[in-house]
């Protein structure tokens, strides 16, 4: 499975995509046009690593850091389109992905609050149609319901009546596929966490069905327009540009030669409300932060429970609240954040309630160096130096794949891969390497380049799945089922191996 490298949540950085032809001399103009707008005139050590990571080429998105109430720190600095090429600028709306499923926690909230739900009331009293008699709103807030994925029920069960449309799902569509299908719980509600899209998808449907408003409307009314956020949306998706949404960033990545710009904006279920779908601005998820801080969307009551850790059935803390990840202990200073990762996007917020500080990346160049800018951001707020982003083995194996071959690409690896510190050498990029491959249906080099990563790194769970992802496409079934069981035997959270090798035994029985 492709593997996040932060937060250890999924993030599918590499999608179907259309080639745009950008060659070499363009690639280098497109940076030229991708100027860097920063509020402040002054030079400040964030200022000065932003130019830095821009002279090497690398853009770092859209960027705020704030202190004790008051912005410190904003630039922007990318593509916010590839085709046609336009820069970002501070006004960008960005694709959330995951950081929207705070404002489904608060959706939710704001419906317990006015006295139409509780959090412990069986979704089945509100969804007459959903299948499970024993899971609650509660649980789906946490990630303990034991759902199943609903991405793998779509690409597993959805028929494509027209072959050449390029579906858009949301809710409805998908809830209909769900029940139809009426999967099995991955495990009983409350057994484990387990980070779960498909429980705040069910949330917004549940807010819609109380609220009796779209959940678009919802949002809006309720939660954006009441503390000025006039930038924020729940996106109806559409596949070009939209002259109702001019600020509007679409998501790109790097083709296999490291040069060529290809869009990675469209998936399939780019209309689900709930887990993501919310586009907005720093300045507005600024407004965001300070509401919560000030406690001037709700009342404070309401926000320390939702800034309580859930727990399992057997006591123990999961540090998951209401749609944030909590990264305190009790009476410690309160800090809460989220990370989102979805097609180009990569995100990240981070709110000190207790300190009203925080920082928010937003990129749209699926997680290039992100991890690099966050670490820099945290160490400039600690008062330290930045360090610029050793070189991505990855990259230059790409390169290496695309004007040779795989084998000198593995080559290369084996005589670099101890030189930690002129190159970044990581399970995760070696696996990076492989889904791009297979996006470039280079389906043989991704198979030998997940082997690779599976040999370096036996101890990893995620790189048997991988492996076995690309051999299944290679037609070695019963390869692939060793690897997916081998894979949930090393890590039995990892349910989406299991599910993987169920489906598969079940096939290779008929």
């Amino acid at each position: 499975m492709e593997n996040n490298y932060f937060q250890s949540k999924i993030m599918r950085l590499f999608k179907q995509s259309l080639v745009v032809c950008l060659f070499f001399a363009c690639f280098f103009s497109c940076q030229e046009e991708s100027k860097i707008e920063v509020e402040e005139e002054s030079k400040s050590e964030y200022a000065k690593f932003v130019d830095a990571m821009s002279a090497e080429g690398i853009a770092t998105g859209n960027i705020l850091v704030y202190e004790k109430g008051e912005v410190v720190f904003k630039s922007s600095n990318g593509l916010r389109s590839i085709n046609p090429i336009d820069s970002l600028d501070l006004n960008s709306q960005f694709r959330l992905a995951s950081v929207s499923k705070q404002f489904t926690g608060m959706a939710i909230m704001k419906l317990k609050e006015a006295g139409k739900l509780e959090y412990d009331q069986k979704v089945n009293t509100i969804l007459t149609d959903f299948p499970y008699d024993n899971i609650t709103i509660r649980q789906l807030l946490h990630h303990v319901s034991g759902l199943t994925d609903y991405e793998r029920i779509i690409v597993e069960n959805f028929i494509k009546e027209d072959t050449t449309k390029q579906y858009i799902l949301g809710n409805d569509e998908i809830l209909k596929e769900f029940y139809r299908v009426d999967p099995e719980l991955d495990f009983n509600p409350g057994e484990k966490w387990e980070y779960s899209n498909t429980g705040y998808l069910v949330l917004a449907s549940i807010v819609e069905k109380v609220s009796g408003q779209h959940f678009r409307d919802f949002l809006k009314e309720q939660i954006t327009d009441p503390i000025g956020m006039t930038h924020t949306v729940l996106y109806k998706y559409q596949m070009n540009a939209d002259s109702k949404m001019p600020n509007r960033v679409f998501g790109y990545r790097k083709a296999l030669n490291q040069t060529d710009l290809i869009s990675n904006d469209y998936d399939i279920v780019n209309d689900v409300r709930g887990d993501g779908g919310i586009y907005s601005t720093l300045d507005d998820l600024y407004k965001w932060n300070m509401a919560l801080a000030k406690h001037t969307i709700i009342p404070k009551s309401y926000l320390d429970e939702a800034w309580e850790s859930g727990q399992t059935n057997d006591g123990a803390f999961t540090g998951y609240g209401f749609g944030w990840f909590l990264e305190y202990n009790p009476g410690e200073p309160r800090i809460i954040n989220h990370s989102g990762g979805w097609v180009g996007f990569v995100t990240f917020l981070q709110n000190e309630v207790d300190a009203q500080s925080g920082f928010i990346i937003l990129t749209n160049n699926s997680g290039e160096h992100f991890e690099s800018i966050y670490d820099n951001i945290e160490r400039l707020k600690a008062g330290e130096s930045y360090q610029m982003p050793r070189t991505s083995i990855y990259k230059e194996m790409a390169k290496r794949i695309y004007d040779k071959d795989v084998n000198e690409a593995i080559t290369f690896y084996k005589s670099v891969k101890t030189d930690t510190i002129n190159y970044a050498v990581s399970e995760s990029d070696i696996n990076q390497l492989g889904y791009l491959l297979i996006n470039e249906d280079k389906v043989d080099a991704a198979t030998q380049i997940f082997k690779l990563n599976r040999d370096e790194h036996p101890k990893s769970a995620n790189v048997y799945d991988s492996y076995g992802d690309a051999l299944l496409m290679q037609g070695d079934s019963i390869q692939a089922l060793e690897n997916f069981k081998k894979c949930f035997e090393m890590d039995d959270s990892l349910m989406y191996a299991k599910d993987k090798s169920e489906a598969l035994e079940t096939a290779l029985k008929n």
